[in-house]
């Protein structure tokens, strides 16, 4: 890890390489008491082109801070050194050129070091490693993070990949995003202005395990620092589990991990918003493999709470997009090895309309509400309960289906409503939150319709886009949508149709 020293030269060595307009943008350590961001160090500045005809670019480096020994982090008191732990991390943000104070950033919380929301959100493969460290491809996809002047920021927070998180004391991630976040809300360095700028609005969002982050940083207090830093926060696959690296440790005393505990319940919407004066709107979404493998049905078992918007969708958490997803699933054993078609619904399209739903909320306030809680009838047994990541003395409900399979309630995709298969099995054995690599149960089964099955039902591929694009319209009118997508899904739609079998 780097110390204050290496860092500064580091820093100051990068700033000589670059522009002077660049070397500007490498700021001097500020004396602290406290938690906080000392320094910030652009090591990276690039013009990343036009969006919507704003010039955007990237500024990429390493931050360093202090952590108090006050802070609720289990196992800080372990790396104190005089009071205060030290830390380095990487860390990038995407914004227009020009002014230092902006609207809306989205800042990512990283899934294993990888920012899979900014993939999902502009729908390109995103490279592996060290957000200072990475390059994108030109046009970053199709650039809708970008739409009105949107910004975009991440920075590392897990243990083996931030390298001043340390395995013993994991819970120094979430001050790491509290703070890095406090830096952009206030935009201030010290008694300087901060080389990263002020963000008016700003969401914390995750996907997955980074997802459980979120959670975790939300019911653990860490959105309260000097003022609410998050005003809104998305957890897609999140469902109220919650990350073993702080508080769960503290309660249960073994070892840190960056994932679940196999046997722990998911927290109800009450458990995780309950400070109203700092909690963000929160956006909780599950997809129906979640139901048999997260334990979805848990959460919902009990009451909502003011600001908790729950939305189930009948995706898969992870879709079929590519046959190298699948053949890597199979490779490692899911279904027994045995390789079967997979659900390839694609979740995609609806969150980027969920991102805009909660960033209307937040910038329009109440006069720009959510759309409704759409959840599914989550009230039956599986059929098959090798099926379900059960939990010890407790019933786990999974939804009830409809004739084709699909779950009824939740957010009705139009793939659901006109469907071209049906989503069996529901999930991959094994179906297990043992331990960060037993993710076959993020998989759902697919057994799709033959050409003949689909020409007896819906007439003929022209009918059935009519009627899809009636469902994408209805789904537009309800805010689960954007216009924007609409092309791309009936454009999916049109592949699938085509690549039907001709035989079961």
């Amino acid at each position: 890890m780097l110390n204050r020293r290496s860092f500064l030269l580091l820093a100051l060595g990068a700033a000589a390489s670059l522009p002077t307009s660049a070397s500007a943008l490498t700021l001097a350590a500020r004396a602290v008491s406290g938690s906080g961001i000392t320094d910030v160090g652009v090591t990276r500045r690039e013009d990343l082109g036009a969006f919507g005809g704003t010039p955007y670019e990237r500024l990429a480096g390493i931050i360093a801070g202090t952590v108090s020994r006050d802070e609720p982090v289990a196992g800080l008191d372990t790396v104190l050194d005089d009071g205060t732990y030290a830390y380095t991390s990487g860390f990038e943000v995407i914004r227009p050129a020009g002014p230092d104070a902006y609207g809306t950033v989205v800042i990512e919380a990283e899934n294993r070091g990888t920012p899979l929301m900014l993939r999902d959100f502009n729908g390109f493969d995103v490279p592996s490693g060290a957000p200072q460290d990475v390059s994108y491809a030109p046009g970053m996809g199709n650039g809708f993070l970008f739409d009105g002047s949107r910004s975009y920021a991440r920075v590392q927070w897990q243990a083996g990949y931030s390298p001043g998180v340390p395995d013993d004391a994991q819970g120094v991630g979430q001050v790491i995003v509290r703070d890095f976040a406090r830096l952009l809300r206030d935009g201030r360095l010290g008694h300087a202005g901060s080389p990263l700028g002020s963000y008016r609005h700003r969401l914390l969002v995750g996907l997955s395990q980074a997802a459980w982050f979120v959670t975790s940083f939300v019911a653990e207090g860490f959105n309260d620092a000097r003022g609410q830093v998050f005003q809104g926060a998305y957890a897609q696959d999140g469902t109220g589990n919650q990350l073993a690296i702080n508080a769960v440790a503290a309660a249960d005393g073994e070892p840190q991990t960056a994932y679940v505990r196999p046997d722990a319940a998911p927290l109800t919407p009450r458990q995780v918003l309950h400070r109203p004066t700092s909690d963000p709107v929160f956006v909780d979404v599950a997809a129906y493999t979640d139901y048999y493998r997260l334990r979805a049905g848990v959460s919902r078992q009990a009451p909502g709470a003011p600001g908790y918007h729950r939305y189930d969708w009948p995706a898969a958490h992870k879709p079929m997009l590519s046959q190298a997803a699948a053949d890597s699933a199979f490779a490692q054993g899911c279904n027994d090895g045995e390789a079967i078609p997979l659900n390839p619904i694609d979740n995609r399209p609806y969150s980027r309309a969920m991102l805009v739903a909660l960033e209307h909320r937040i910038v329009g306030g109440v006069s720009a509400p959510m759309p409704p809680e759409r959840l599914f009838r989550a009230d039956a047994k599986p059929a098959d309960h090798a099926l379900l990541n059960g939990l010890p003395g407790r019933e786990v409900w999974v939804p009830r289906v409809d004739a084709d399979g699909f779950p009824v309630g939740g957010v009705r995709f139009a793939a659901a409503e006109l469907p071209l298969g049906s989503p069996a099995p529901p999930a991959l054995r094994p179906v297990s939150t043992a331990n960060a690599a037993a993710t076959c149960g993020n998989f759902g089964g697919w057994h799709p319709s033959t050409g003949d099955e689909l020409r007896a039902r819906y007439g003929s591929l022209d009918r059935y886009l009519a009627a899809y694009d009636a469902s994408v319209t209805r789904l537009i009118g309800r805010r689960l949508l954007l216009e924007t997508d609409r092309r791309f899904l009936l454009d999916r739609a049109r592949a699938e149709w085509t690549m039907a079998p001709q035989r079961s």
